[in-house]
């Protein structure tokens, strides 16, 4: 494996003014393979001086350009930057599978999903639209949308490119400043894209900056920033707790898309040849690591144990690798922590439940060098148990069972959270009721993990605020303004 990854470490700058720049502590982060251990970049450790400056560049540029009220130039700027990243997508999938793990063949399509969005919203740019009323006979309103200013865009790891192109793009479209905050374990296919904005005059110097380094310092002095206007988070929901706290101290625009645990719902109907194969990518995909993972199974009763020994057959025949080769089917987690995290869930577990498979870290050989996790598969848990509550992050799946559709739509719905969640069944009014009755904001019928970037989503309960992508995801970066008019 380690002849595949064998290469100097990249160093990455922040991108502040149209220019690059090194951070004022001159300290740099490791970026690490987490299929070998190896460093493979180093970015910037800036300070809370570095954001400010950052902000204030962006906060300049905003108020100076004519960019928040010229939809032509945004919507070519955004289909240029889709153009390059195609252009370059192998060369940032690689990048994106040493530095996160996932499969190079996931990278790819997260890649191609980036490009997909930037279209999207390339078109919306131009597309933003208010309305008029009469109010009475000699009074007229107009209602106009308008950029809010200065976006801070604060994205997680484990799909570094797609999630931060996902609040980019709609962000500038709608015509805002932006300034990003990547995550720390992942910030080099970040920095690329950024260095393909800088090659597109359409863009000007200054409307987009990126700054890597911690959270708790810069991304805290992000949320708490006078010239911010909103932020944009995606990631955990003890972390967007926290930025609610910051954005409270001068009432500032929030939108958070944070945890799930997510349903499959297998009614006795269910196509199972179909079903199966979906439910098992649903939660092995990035090795769990994704936050719409559909990480709980809930299935009838009476065709449990066929739905439990097929997926059982499934997982064990995926292929645990190394990402760059095109044979794996499941890479690593991201890191130490990640793992440890993961085992600790599966003790639990263990205690509580009936490890179907896996349930232990992969060791041996060319295992021993990364952070490398079974597909696991978890039976017979108590409601309440951790493993069946809490978003674990892994390739961790918890199966529990009902008898009627009422008792589905109960567990289904026995959760701090509200991301998404699939429905199994080939009877259309089960459907429907489910579809209906699940509060969550995404629920897939017959398939799972399936989106586009013209249908909103987001989540109920304790997964966030507000929505991304289609209409919605655009006009959650605009103000809404009435214009009063009085005839004499």
């Amino acid at each position: 494996m380690s002849s595949l990854t064998e290469q100097k470490p990249a160093l990455y700058y922040n991108y502040v003014g149209g220019e690059w720049t090194e951070s004022s502590s001159r300290e740099r982060l490791e970026s690490r393979n987490p299929a070998t251990g190896e460093i493979i970049g180093f970015s910037q450790k800036s300070t809370v001086s570095d954001i400010e400056q950052a902000i204030d560049s962006v906060y300049d540029t905003f108020q100076k350009s004519d960019w928040g009220y010229n939809p032509k130039r945004r919507y070519e700027a955004l289909l240029a930057l889709a153009q390059k990243i195609d252009q370059n997508l192998e060369h940032l999938a690689r990048v994106l599978t040493l530095e996160q793990g996932k499969t190079i063949r996931e990278s790819r399509v997260e890649l191609a999903g980036c490009v997909d969005t930037l279209k999207y919203f390339a078109g919306a740019a131009r597309t933003v639209f208010g309305r008029s009323v009469q109010l009475e006979p000699a009074n007229f309103g107009v209602i106009v949308k308008e950029p809010i200013g200065v976006v801070g865009l604060i994205t997680p790891w484990n799909w570094p490119a797609l999630l931060m192109i996902r609040e980019l793009a709609p962000a500038l479209a709608a015509g805002n400043g932006v300034i990003v905050k990547p995550a720390s374990l992942t910030p080099g296919v970040s920095v690329e894209i950024f260095k393909l904005i800088d090659e597109i005059p359409d863009f000007p110097k200054g409307i987009a900056s990126i700054v890597t380094g911690p959270g708790k310092s810069i991304g805290a002095a992000m949320g708490s920033s006078k010239k911010i206007d909103m932020i944009s988070f995606t990631g955990d929901t003890s972390t967007g707790r926290t930025i609610m706290e910051l954005a409270a101290s001068n009432i500032k625009k929030l939108a958070l898309e944070l945890g799930g645990k997510s349903p499959n719902v297998v009614f006795a109907d269910a196509n199972l040849e179909k079903a199966i194969p979906v439910i098992g990518r649903g939660i092995f995909i990035s090795a769990g690591q994704i936050c719409m993972a559909g990480s709980r199974l809930l299935v009838h009763e009476s065709v449990k144990d066929e739905v439990i020994t097929r997926l059982k057959q499934y997982a064990e025949n995926l292929q645990v690798g190394n990402g760059l080769l095109e044979s794996t089917d499941m890479g690593p987690v991201v890191s130490q922590n990640q793992l440890e995290l993961v085992e600790e869930y599966c003790e639990i577990g263990r205690r509580e439940g009936t490890i179907i498979t896996g349930g232990y870290r992969l060791t041996g050989g060319e295992y021993d060098k990364g952070y490398f996790f079974a597909p696991t598969i978890i039976d017979n848990l108590p409601v309440n148990c951790r493993v069946v509550r809490e978003e674990i992050f892994g390739p961790v799946l918890a199966v529990q069972s009902f008898s009627s559709d009422e008792e589905a739509l109960a567990l289904a719905n026995d959760t701090d959270f509200g991301l998404s969640a699939g429905v199994w069944t080939t009877n259309l009014n089960r459907a429907m009721r489910m579809s209906k009755g699940i509060k969550a904001g995404t629920v897939w019928v017959n398939t799972y993990n399936k989106n586009f970037p013209e249908a909103e989503f987001g989540g109920y309960k304790q997964s966030g605020l507000g929505r991304t992508r289609g209409i919605d995801g655009l006009m959650e970066y605009c103000e809404t303004k009435h214009i009063h008019f009085e005839m004499e």
